[in-house]
């Protein structure tokens, strides 16, 4: 599997520490299933293990999108913050998923510390979510519900793409989310707003996608309310 790695050297924006990071190169990944929500399983290696880059020296830890200059303010902040506290350890070479869930929480932390937009936090619960549900462990859904209100958050008040999402696959993916915490009728009215959108047939994959979700969204509120008929 190491053929899958290379190495690519990071400077920190916080300290201007140099460090290596693993990343993952696609091409020799084999998918085993796509969900519904957008997570990927693969055979060998997951690469959202490497999503978040952590400095070794200072903490810092944010994606690779958000690894970018901070203003003098913002590095006495993190500092005071963090860096004082911090015990150093290295998490470029290849991850455990402790060390992978390790990094999501460390990047949490630093984009509530930070004020990220919502839809940065959102893309961090959501892939923390996934993590956990390869495992089998019930946090998936706690982290899954943050991510489904930063989503909602975003969605009203942020510039796209949001989280790497434009228009229309957001709103699929935030009825998705709702269907899975068996919030029926919101998935019918986030499902319906990407159907609706003017550019919906230029992401076909997402209309089929969202076509059929829908529908069961549909056919589950139907037997809900015959259930509460013949209660």
């Amino acid at each position: 599997m190491e053929h899958l790695f290379y190495d690519k050297r990071v400077d920190c924006p916080c300290c201007k520490n140099s460090f290596k990071t693993k990343k993952v190169r696609r091409r020799g990944l084999k998918v085993l299933e796509r969900h519904t929500d957008f997570c990927v399983a693969y055979k060998d290696i997951n690469p959202i293990y490497y999503h978040v880059w952590i400095c070794p020296n200072c903490g810092f830890s944010a994606s690779e999108s958000e690894y970018r200059d901070l203003t003098k303010d913002q590095r006495l902040f993190f500092q005071g913050n963090i860096s004082r506290k911090w015990n150093q350890r290295d998490y470029g070479g290849i991850r455990t998923f402790e060390e992978a869930e390790e990094s999501y929480k460390l990047a949490l932390m630093v984009a509530q510390l930070f004020k990220k937009p919502k839809g940065y936090i959102g893309g961090i619960c959501l892939k923390l979510g996934w993590l956990y549900r390869e495992q089998k462990n019930d946090k998936e859904f706690e982290f899954l519900k943050h991510a489904l209100h930063s989503f909602e958050a975003a969605y009203q008040k942020e510039p796209l793409p949001i989280a790497g999402l434009d228009e229309i696959s957001l709103a699929y993916l935030v009825g998705e989310l709702h269907r899975r915490f068996d919030h029926i009728q919101d998935a019918i009215k986030w499902y319906a707003k990407a159907l609706d959108h003017p550019d919906i047939k230029k992401k076909r994959q997402i209309q089929l996608l969202a076509r059929e979700q829908w529908r069961l969204a549909r056919e589950q509120y139907r037997l809900e309310k015959e259930d509460s008929v013949h209660a």
